[in-house]
């Protein structure tokens, strides 16, 4: 529910009413900004679990989950020695281009780690939260047509809020301050030799992994805008490319072809 990315109450009410509604320019299917979790701060979360009764707090029922604690608008997933997950209930999709984004961080000091799944499958690469909120934007693939989310922790505790799936212009992302930004631009996609990277200057750091989540390269964006990089060195497969500054987490799908 944090104030900078959420939409209001009313807003979540109109979302209810008439599902898809538009803001700034994307159509949002889906909401869930974790207001109903009133208990609780961010530094001093509510100690009961609130798994068992999630309907009677989110903005749609059918939400699952467990070690899931109320942090005054946002939630707590986990425990010092237990980790916690949560799971959206199924959301009916388009077979538009789609993308979900949501703010995470971690309690601070922990070594978090996160994954997020769409139907049972790893959807990104893990993610290692930081102390300060930051927004996260991953690409749902475009033939998904019913899809069940789940936020789980790997590693120690994590808080989540502001979920959303958008539709509309996926070139385009919200930073921290609510503003308009171009998200990175990658093609040929699928490749085969190099792809063209645009619209990198609001990112200093650049990471590929492979489908089991192993990095396998690392680049300094800073000051870049635009590049050209070599797939030679990378096997045929499906790859996801993090880009990530202080203010926020871009994830987008590369599938490399090989012979092509």
């Amino acid at each position: 529910m944090r104030s900078m990315l959420l939409t209001s109450g009313s807003a979540v009410i109109l979302f209810l009413l008439c599902p898809g509604f538009f803001l700034k320019g994307q159509q949002v299917v889906f909401a869930e900004d974790f207001s109903g979790f009133t208990t609780g701060t961010h530094t001093t979360p509510s100690t009961s679990d609130a798994s068992g009764n999630l309907d009677s707090r989110t903005a749609v029922p059918g939400w699952t989950g467990s070690k899931v604690y109320s942090a005054g608008g946002e939630i707590k997933l986990g425990t010092a020695s237990l980790t916690g997950w949560i799971e959206t209930p199924p959301v009916s999709l388009s077979e538009e281009a789609l993308i979900l984004k949501f703010d995470i961080s971690r309690w601070p000091g922990d070594e978090s780690t996160v994954q997020v799944y769409l139907n049972d499958l790893p959807l990104g690469n893990v993610i290692t939260p930081t102390d300060d909120f930051q927004t996260s934007i991953l690409s749902i693939p475009a033939e998904t047509v019913t899809a069940k989310i789940r936020f789980a922790g790997l590693t120690k505790r994590f808080f989540l809020d502001n979920i959303r799936i958008e539709q509309g212009n996926v070139s385009s992302s919200f930073n921290n301050s609510g503003e308009v930004q171009e998200k990175p631009l990658i093609y040929p996609n699928p490749a085969s030799d190099f792809i063209r990277i645009e619209n990198t200057m609001d990112f200093n750091r650049m990471e590929i992994a492979d489908i089991s989540g192993k990095t396998v390269r690392i680049i300094d964006l800073s000051g870049r805008d635009n590049m050209v990089l070599s797939l030679e060195s990378l096997p045929a497969g499906l790859y996801f490319i993090r880009f990530s500054s202080g203010k926020m987490i871009c994830t987008s799908r590369l599938i490399i072809e090989k012979g092509r």
